[in-house]
């Protein structure tokens, strides 16, 4: 195949020219391995070239080179050299020598008569630089940097069988190994740019020297690689969710809950309680982008959870697990240390052998459904992650090696709440008084001194496990009044946790809903009654026979199915 005169364009199919991507440019330029090289060895290269043509001269004005080389040593030797080549010889030679032997200077000569320069003298150089590049070269590329991780042999055989090209695969595996790191093996187009950017970019080391105990806590959720007995559904395999607080300074752990999801609930009552524990409201929180961390009932700029305790809140940038590597560091200590020795039988981590893990989790089922094992509980999961919290503190802090978590989370200065743990636990929305009254969803609180904010907005905090009072504020968080309770639709009413409950069940039954009647038009078994009647009735024609009324049936619901 005839070479592009120009390398930086490549031809198509058809015969048109195109100019190569950026990346392949950039692979396609020389390199310089003299740039890229030390001080030192670029000293000890220019060294050895001037020795070289040294001699070089030698030979040109009669003297052999064996009696060129001899005679420099012979003269570096005595000191009767130039004070620039006796620097030049020291530099050149090892171990501190005056001078190098005879042989490799030789072979510098050797290199330098070949046409050879500083590149070649380097220090562990290994072959000569090119001073063209292979027209195989751009397509190489561009069959390598492929999101399928295409193999190097593959690559090879696209080379030879498809474009025609005379290489061998050494050739293709040499050159392929060589190129810049961006575009080989680990490229953001072979891996991924979100992969290439957490494992292979440079990202900037933070350290927590300058914060005190308190100042700032992370948090973040993990779905426990256990599986424990649900009291709410009375199965065995249930993973619970931990939502856990980190100290940043200290990485101290003062406050974590578990719960079925990482939720708005579970959230704000992981902050009320770690709050009220240590009586300390922090000056920041590091948490992620997630729907338990970010919504209206928690960030809200007049009823949110943070603007009501004054506290600045940081959310990480999505898909950048360095941003709360301290957390996320933790996690993976939780899974080695603690889960995996705990109840090994109940483990179900993802770095366990498939074969196994489906194993141990149907010997597990079959043996709770017989009754021969009592499977871990949440009470005794939380008895044993406490113990292992103790030790956890009682472990060497990271950056200072002479302190312990616990006795740098000793150093805390409390800075108290404005409000008990039950205030704080308190969820608030905004709404507009009528007729003294409020209406939020099902639940209608209402006040005689509310009278005076009738078509104003108030904020109502509510407690997620009382109906019975609701407290009224303005929108400055000056209380106004205690509303009573004036109506609950339901008959027997649920308070508003298990309510949150029942409302999270019934949109996972419609979202399966959704999922089988999608799989069911996939199918093609989904049955139009009313278009099959149609059809049925255009094949009967005009018949004579009657249709018959629908049949009207009165069914009593208090006693349907019940004696």
């Amino acid at each position: 195949m005839r070479r592009n005169s120009n390398q930086l364009v490549q031809r198509m199919d058809n015969n048109s020219l195109a100019v190569r991507p950026t990346a392949q440019v950039i692979a396609l330029r020389q390199r310089d391995p003299f740039s890229e090289a030390s001080e030192q060895q670029r000293a000890v290269a220019m060294a050895r070239l001037d020795i070289a043509c040294k001699v070089i001269d030698m030979t040109k004005e009669g003297f052999s080179e064996r009696k060129a080389i001899e005679t420099l040593l012979n003269q570096a030797a005595t000191g009767r050299l130039q004070p620039y080549y006796q620097a030049v010889m020291k530099t050149a030679a090892k171990n501190g020598r005056l001078a190098p032997s005879k042989s490799p200077i030789a072979e510098w000569v050797k290199t330098v008569r070949e046409g050879g320069g500083k590149v070649e003298l380097l220090e562990g150089h290994k072959g000569r630089v090119l001073k063209e590049q292979p027209a195989w070269w751009g397509p190489a590329l561009e069959y390598y940097n492929q999101p399928g991780n295409t193999e190097i042999a593959v690559v090879w055989r696209l080379l030879t069988e498809v474009e025609g090209f005379a290489v061998t695969y050494d050739q293709v595996r040499n050159y392929l190994n060589g190129v810049p790191a961006m575009l080989g093996r680990y490229s953001p187009a072979r891996i991924g740019k979100r992969l290439y950017r957490l494992t292979e970019k440079q990202y900037i080391r933070r350290c927590t020297d300058r914060c005190q105990a308190g100042d700032v806590y992370v948090a973040d959720g993990y779905m426990a690689d256990i599986f424990l007995f649900n009291p709410v559904s009375g199965k065995l395999m249930w993973r619970p969710e931990l939502t856990i607080c980190m100290d940043l300074r200290s990485r101290f752990i003062p406050g974590w809950r578990m719960d079925e999801h990482e939720g708005t609930t579970a959230v704000q009552n992981l902050w009320a309680e770690t709050f009220a524990r240590w009586n300390h409201v922090p000056l920041m929180l590091y948490v992620d982008n997630g729907s338990g961390h970010k919504n209206k009932l928690m960030s809200d700029a007049v009823t949110g959870f943070y603007v009501r305790h004054n506290i600045e809140v940081i959310h990480a940038i999505p898909g950048n697990p360095h941003g709360k590597g301290w957390i996320e560091r933790f996690f993976v200590e939780v899974k080695r240390d603690f889960l995996k020795t705990w109840k090994p039988a109940f483990y179900c981590g993802d770095d366990m052998n498939d074969e196994a893990r489906a194993e141990t989790r149907n010997r597990a089922e079959k043996d709770f459904k017989e009754g021969k094992i009592n499977p871990p509980t949440p009470q005794e999961f939380a008895i044993a992650f406490n113990a292992w919290l103790e030790r956890y503190h009682q472990r060497q802090h990271p950056e200072e090696k002479t302190k312990t978590k616990a006795a740098l989370w000793g150093g805390l200065s409390p800075l108290p709440p404005q409000a008990d743990l039950l205030e704080m636990k308190r969820q608030a929305v905004t709404l507009t008084v009528r007729r003294a009254s409020v209406k939020h969803k099902q639940v209608e609180y209402g006040h005689p001194d509310l009278h005076a904010y009738n078509h104003k907005e108030v904020v109502l905090e509510y407690d997620l496990m009382d109906y019975s009072v609701g407290v009224i504020r303005d929108l400055d968080g000056r209380w106004i009044c205690n509303a009573n309770l004036i109506t609950a639709i339901d008959a027997v009413a649920p308070n508003r946790l298990e309510k949150k409950r029942m409302e999270r069940q019934e949109h996972q039954q419609q979202r399966a809903q959704r999922k089988l009647d999608e799989l069911k038009r996939q199918a093609g078994i989904t049955i139009d009654a009313h278009s099959v009647a149609d059809d049925a009735l255009t094949l009967i024609g005009n018949s004579s026979t009657p249709v018959l009324p629908t049949p009207e049936i009165d069914i009593d619901f208090d006693n349907f199915g019940f004696e």
